[in-house]
């Protein structure tokens, strides 16, 4: 879709007349309206659904002792199941309504997991909370296939984070093996290469973007706290680096075949992401048997990480993917604030060092946010 500075190029040109112009300016202003109404019933919709399951969880919670248990299971599993095919009926048998179906599909997975854990609680059962949440991935996991539902598979990776963590916690020989964080930054890893694998098939693509940006989430957010002191006097595992190598390995040959590069619609992303995978194997292999301070560990993951948020930026403008650089930006914006406190905390006296710190936030505020409506209004021809 041409934007208006290409229209009145041509215009300018002679390759249009000014009858032609004021068409595709008309079209293009219908384009954009049609896009925003889309963005605005996919966000009503979904909000819409959140909301109705949240009254109708708070309602019954609300006469949970009123009600018997056969009742409150009934209720609970006609709940799911009706929402479910309401919103299968909206979306394959009207097909008028498709996104307000997506959204009931997308609520009948959260009712699942409420309708679980309440369940479970109801009996008595005797089950850790991480294999609810995994029964609840295994549950709404077809859902992300059978229905092409991209807010699911956001749904289960936020999911399998949670149950990393509630089975991290449960077992405690865990802490001995692998640090939480490192186990994140794998997960993370792990499920970018998910994403990445899913953009080889036609039936997956509709779920590789949230995989991939679910796992750069959990890449950046573990790499964040290994840049910070909370890792002071941390101990390198050994079983890390074969674990970071696995991934990474699998996700540079699809990076190296000209098939998977053909297809690749991020591969400066995904390039970063190896480059990442394979720094960090090498520091923690080197540290395993060759120990440095624990302040250069800590400046090298902030190199690191600056180095990475550079990449994603780069392939942001690259791609024209304004989501990658929204990204980049908001976690740059949190590195440096993140370090403000880290060295100005104990040197500035603490009105200065407030008003300072917000000073610079807005500033840096400000600047990005111009950057990235100007980056935004060039990749989508002047909407922003």
């Amino acid at each position: 879709m041409p934007d208006e500075d290409l229209i009145q190029k041509w215009l300018d040109e002679g390759t249009i007349d000014n009858g032609q112009a004021q068409k595709m300016r008309a079209d293009l202003a219908e384009y954009k309206r049609e896009r925003r109404s889309k963005k605005q019933i996919v966000a009503f919709s979904t909000i819409g659904a959140i909301l109705i399951g949240i009254g109708a969880i708070l309602f019954v919670a609300s006469n949970w002792e009123k009600i018997g248990n056969t009742v409150k299971v009934l209720l609970l599993v006609g709940s799911t199941v009706g929402i479910h095919y309401a919103g299968y009926h909206l979306k394959y048998e009207k097909q008028k309504y498709s996104r307000a179906g997506s959204a009931l599909i997308f609520l009948s997975a959260l009712f699942f997991g409420a309708s679980l854990f309440l369940i479970a609680q109801i009996y008595n059962i005797n089950a850790n909370n991480s294999t609810l949440v995994l029964i609840w991935i295994l549950g709404a996991f077809p859902l992300v296939y059978g229905y092409l539902s991209a807010p699911t598979a956001g749904l289960c990776s936020l999911l399998f984070y949670l149950w990393i963590g509630l089975l991290y916690g449960e077992k405690t020989d865990f802490s001995k093996l692998i640090n939480i964080w490192d186990l994140y930054l794998i997960s993370g890893i792990s499920l970018y290469l998910i994403g990445t694998l899913h953009e080889l098939a036609d039936k997956g693509k509709h779920a590789a973007k949230t995989y991939k940006f679910m796992g750069l989430q959990a890449i950046l957010f573990s790499l964040f706290i290994h840049t910070s002191e909370m890792l002071i006097h941390y101990e390198f595992s050994e079983i890390v680096p074969i674990l970071l190598a696995i991934p990474g390995i699998l996700l540079l040959v699809l990076l190296l075949s000209g098939f998977r590069k053909k297809r690749l619609s991020s591969y400066q992303m995904d390039t970063s992401v190896v480059i990442l995978t394979i720094l960090i194997s090498i520091v923690y292999a080197v540290s395993i048997n060759h120990r440095a301070s624990d302040y250069v560990y800590m400046a090298l993951f902030n190199i690191i990480f600056l180095g990475l948020l550079t990449f994603l930026l780069y392939a942001g403008y690259s791609t024209e993917d304004i989501g990658i650089i929204n990204t980049a930006m908001f976690w740059f914006i949190v590195l440096i604030f993140a370090r403000y406190f880290d060295f100005f905390w104990e040197l500035l006296p603490r009105s200065l060092f407030f008003m300072l710190g917000g000073l610079v936030l807005l500033v840096m505020s400000l600047v990005m946010e111009r950057k990235r409506r100007e980056l935004k209004a060039q990749f989508t021809g002047g909407e922003q």
